[in-house]
């Protein structure tokens, strides 16, 4: 596998059928997801990269201002919105790098160009949904972390047993999702 040859740029809107197909397979799946994902990529606040091998998507980042959880959740919006003190929010949506392209740093890099991004939009604070799996581990936090330091955490277990509600599919428990998030608000550093 040549990974020096990954190339990386912007999503684009031919792009979208790609990566929403990664997003059902890896992440979360149904009609809701699609939606909010076009939904997303509409926004003049969005920003994704992809990582590419040849014609294929192997890896993405993408994101959109704001408060965007996989579904609404009110109750930490306001205590994340009460934390924030009028601070602007970005919030990276989904990180994701195809198994087989792992540890190559793939992932840094997409990190890297959408830190770049943000920082020019004159972001503060970076909201993560980071997924905590049955197994209590939490997929993707070490490459986030790059975006800059936590300042504010909760970690909510079960977070997404409401899934089945939006019409979503967990991959890993389906409609009756046990999995919890650890959300966290990162203080975006200069440093790129």
């Amino acid at each position: 596998m040549g990974i020096s040859l990954i190339q990386y740029s912007e999503i684009c809107e031919q792009d979208l059928e790609q990566i929403i197909d990664l997003y059902e397979t890896y992440l979360n799946s149904g009609k809701y997801i699609q939606d909010t994902m076009y939904e997303a990529f509409k926004s003049k606040e969005y920003i994704g990269y992809k990582a590419c091998d040849g014609n294929k998507v192997i890896g993405f980042f993408s994101g959109r201002g704001d408060i965007a959880f996989t579904y609404p959740h009110p109750e930490l919006e306001k205590e994340i919105r009460e934390f924030a003190g009028g601070r602007k929010l970005y919030n990276p949506d989904a990180l994701l790098v195809l198994e087989q392209y792992r540890n190559h740093g793939i992932a840094g890099e997409l990190v890297r160009r959408m830190k770049k991004s943000i920082l020019t939009q004159k972001v503060e604070l970076a909201l993560v949904e980071l997924w905590i799996y049955p197994d209590d581990t939490v997929p993707a936090q070490n490459a986030l972390m790059e975006l800059g330091r936590v300042v504010f955490q909760k970690r909510v277990s079960e977070f997404y047993r409401n899934l089945s509600c939006y019409g979503i599919r967990c991959p890993i428990c389906g409609h009756l999702c046990q999995c919890g998030a650890l959300i966290q608000l990162l203080e975006i550093e200069e440093k790129v």
